[in-house]
């Protein structure tokens, strides 16, 4: 018996000790387990590279032929951020509009003011035709300065799409290889190019799951024309040595300390979900140059990173690498994944990772239709983004917004507003933007379309003209108008027998107007002496030289988008409306009065501005309205006090005092139907425009009854106005006047509430209109209780429509 005693012991301690091990070691193993296991790197043609026993140990990995062992590359090279619409890009895909010239939406053919050149079409007749080919794309790299090297197209292009394939779908280098005459031919994708010695560059998987990714060193290689090389150097996994730009075949050096004694490749940092820093690499420099946004950046805090989110719990990704995506204007790639990500309600409607539950008790439900949540909860930027890009000297000029002429500098700045329909339910809403400005050339050929100029083209026209121009602080300042028409002859001479255009008319784009030789005329134009819109006169030397002449711009220049902003989120006490209506509603708030520049070198040289409200397109009569609006905010809470103390004394007089008190005979019908319409607009008005912000115990059950109880109480609430003005008011004109006022009231009250029709300055029109009505006829109601109250219920009308009402009253 103690044997058997001692073996179930044993065995319970055994197991016991199994459960134990279980618990302790398997959240550990699955913390240590490795997004891939050791692996051989591959070359190109599938060979394996071990730098252990020298085997291919000279060659650059390929990521196609290495993670394609496991991974569908294929597929996931099919995603936006590889092809960037190249797969749909065509010479005719924009035939037929006016900017035939481009070949794609993406950033590989379409035509992007930060990167202001034309990529080549495939089939061209003449080297005038091609700015940049498939292979320049790739090649052409910025100067660095300061030891900081610019990237150029390539240097955050991910890889694959226009870096490694044709637009037939053939890899460049290995056809290249195969047919070397290519490179003579003015194929816009072989054109003097160098594939076969280049290589291309693959989807590049360690740019999103490296954790040590070095942007330089992918970019320099590319400099040197070691495309295929770039990866290895970029990923930290090798040294190259040796440069195509030299007539070198470059060689890899790779670091041994990453690999198993059998040649398999482990790296222990790599990482299955990109991280932040990880689109931090492309996106944090061309993000704060378009819209001033910076992430983790304590001058610029986001109150989503400081809660720990990081860019994919918003912009998830598929099998094809697709990140989910908003609807900014810039960003016209794969147009069927707007608005897949999760927006602002989705989160903070369901509670999405613990974000708040948005309640906005204090503001009116009609402004949640009117401001996207982006509108008040990015009141303002910390560091500046590019408030123009100056293309007028053939290199790329800018100027930043707020007090500087570069972008990312730590100053303050507000947004500008638009009216689009940018979320889910399609509704327009005042969305925050920053509205860069384009100053370019193009040329008005014989079939009307005005086609830009290259900026080779433009350099070389300002280089012979620039001596013959004004002393200049700023070079591409170029607001005298003897500086414009002396670079548009200049041009004119320069473009002669260009081959591009049937017909040589330069034409100068800036600040909304464009301006051109008479020579050539465009239709509606004016002489360029005349003051240019919105500028004030000229204060330097003046040309009164008619030949040119002046428009407004209505080219698709006038259409290039504006930088949505959406990240940088301030905190809910930092938000518009946190100090109440007047962030918004002062005399000189900025979402209407703010100025917005439309013009960095207007006549005088001097910014030229506009008011938000006629930047966004309203009506004239919104800002004086706004400024009204602002006086009432101001003068509000003493009249409402008075008027509070008014009703409290003129209550107390006509209970205690008047001949005629509510509880006299006679009274209590009048008293119980006034106070029932009151009771009743004041209810319908709460839940038609949800301003339930003195109500907060009951706003969700108000909420959920609006739809149906709102509308119901306004028409008992009209129902019982219109029967008391018609059975009870005894002068005729008071009578015509309240019918007239409380029509308006509730038919403007209902456009307001139906909503769906109409515009956002219609809407604001309507509701000037409705608080116009709204006071009138609370005015003439309180007048007609008054003097109700005062006559006594028993005093005959004076109007023979009412003779039996009136018989009636003295029967009572």
């Amino acid at each position: 018996m103690t044997s058997i005693s001692n073996k179930k012991s044993l065995r319970r301690t055994a197991c016991l000790i199994l459960m134990l091990g279980v618990l302790v070691f398997a959240p550990a193993a699955s913390a240590v387990t490795d997004t891939c296991p050791p692996f051989y790197l591959r070359t190109d043609t599938g060979e394996i590279i071990n730098p252990m026993t020298g085997e291919n140990a000279d060659q650059p990995f390929s990521t196609r032929q290495t993670c394609g062992a496991c991974h569908d590359v294929d597929t996931i090279s099919k995603g936006y951020h590889f092809m960037m619409d190249w797969d749909k890009a065509s010479d005719t895909r924009f035939a037929g509009t006016d900017t035939p010239w481009l070949v794609s939406t993406g950033l590989t053919g379409n035509l992007i003011t930060y990167g202001f050149f034309q990529l080549a079409k495939k089939h061209n007749t003449h080297p005038d035709q091609i700015d940049l080919s498939a292979f320049d794309f790739v090649a052409r790299v910025p100067e660095s300065k300061g030891g900081y090297q610019k990237p150029g197209c390539a240097g955050c292009h991910a890889g694959g799409g226009l870096l490694e394939f044709d637009r037939d779908g053939q890899r460049y280098d290995r056809r290249l290889a195969d047919n070397p005459e290519l490179a003579g031919t003015l194929d816009g994708d072989y054109y003097q190019s160098r594939w076969d010695e280049t290589g291309v560059i693959e989807p590049d998987c360690f740019f999103c799951h490296g954790s040590r990714y070095h942007i330089q060193k992918r970019i320099t290689q590319i400099k040197y024309l070691n495309f295929k090389w770039a990866g290895v150097a970029a990923a930290g996994i090798g040294q190259v040595h040796g440069r195509v730009s030299d007539g070198e075949v470059p060689t890899v050096v790779y670091n041994k300390r990453l690999f198993n004694e059998d040649g398999t490749f482990y790296l222990p940092d790599m990482v299955f979900q990109p991280e932040a820093k990880n689109c931090l690499i492309c996106h944090e420099s061309i993000e704060l140059g378009k819209r001033g946004n910076s992430w983790a950046d304590p001058l610029n805090p986001d109150v989503h990173h400081l809660a720990g989110l990081t860019c994919i719990d918003c912009h998830t990704g598929d099998i094809r690498h697709n990140f989910a995506k908003g609807n900014a204007m810039d960003n016209q790639v794969s147009p069927e994944l707007n608005n897949s990500m999760r927006s602002c309600r989705d989160c903070h409607t369901q509670g999405y990772r613990g974000a708040t539950r948005m309640r906005h008790d204090s503001i009116r439900k009609d402004h949640l239709d009117k401001l996207s949540c982006e509108a008040c909860h990015i009141p303002e930027l910390n560091r500046t983004a590019g408030g123009a890009m100056f293309l007028n000297t053939g290199m790329f000029g800018k100027y930043g917004q707020g007090d500087t002429r570069r972008f990312g500098t730590p100053d303050t700045w507000k947004p500008a507003y638009i009216i689009r329909a940018k979320d889910k339910d399609g509704i327009p809403r005042i969305t925050p933007v920053n509205p860069m400005l384009n100053t370019l050339f193009t040329n008005l050929d014989e079939d009307g379309i005005y086609y830009p100029l290259f900026l080779s083209e433009v350099e070389t026209a300002y280089d012979l003209c620039q001596a013959q121009m004004s002393d200049r602080e700023i070079p591409y300042d170029f607001h005298r108008k003897d500086d414009i028409k002396i670079m548009l002859e200049t041009l004119a001479d320069t473009l002669a027998g260009n081959q591009r255009f049937s017909k040589v008319n330069p034409v100068f784009h800036t600040g909304g107007n464009i301006f051109l030789l008479a020579d050539h005329p465009a239709e509606g134009t004016a002489p360029a002496s005349d003051t240019t819109p919105g500028s004030s006169s000229d204060s330097g030397p003046t040309s009164q030289d008619t030949r040119l002449v002046v428009q407004a711009d209505t080219t698709w220049v006038s259409r290039l988008p504006y930088y949505s902003i959406s990240h940088n989120v301030a905190p809910a006490d930092q938000a518009l409306g946190s100090d109440g209506c007047t962030d918004c509603h002062a005399k000189d708030a900025h979402l209407f009065s703010g100025p917005v520049v439309i013009d960095y070198f207007g006549d005088n040289g001097r910014p030229v501005t506009v008011s938000m409200a006629r930047f966004m397109g309203l009506l004239e009569s919104v800002e004086p309205v706004n400024r009204l609006f602002s006086l009432f905010l101001k003068t509000g809470p003493w009249v409402l006090g008075a008027g509070v103390l008014l009703l409290l004394a003129t209550g107390t007089w006509l209970v205690f005092f008047s001949p005629s008190r509510p509880h006299d005979t006679g009274m209590p019908y009048l008293s119980a139907a006034g106070i029932f319409v009151f009771i009743c607009f004041l209810f319908a008005h709460t839940l038609l425009i949800m301003d339930t912000g003195f109500l907060r115990s009951l706003t969700q059950t108000l909420g959920a009854m609006a739809p149906w109880l709102g509308p119901l109480s306004a028409l008992m609430a009209a129902a019982g106005y219109f029967y008391l003005i018609h059975t009870r008011i005894r002068h005729q004109w008071i009578s015509v006047g309240l019918h007239l006022s409380g029509a308006g009231t509730v038919i403007t009250g209902m456009l307001l509430w139906i909503r769906a029709p109409f515009n956002s300055s219609a809407l604001f029109l309507i509701s000037v209109i409705h608080g116009i009505f709204a006071v009138a006829t609370a005015g003439l109601l309180v007048y007609f209780l008054f003097k109700t109250f005062d006559k006594g219920p028993g005093q005959p009308r004076t109007t023979q429509g009412h003779q039996h009402n009136n018989q009636r009253d003295r029967h009572e």
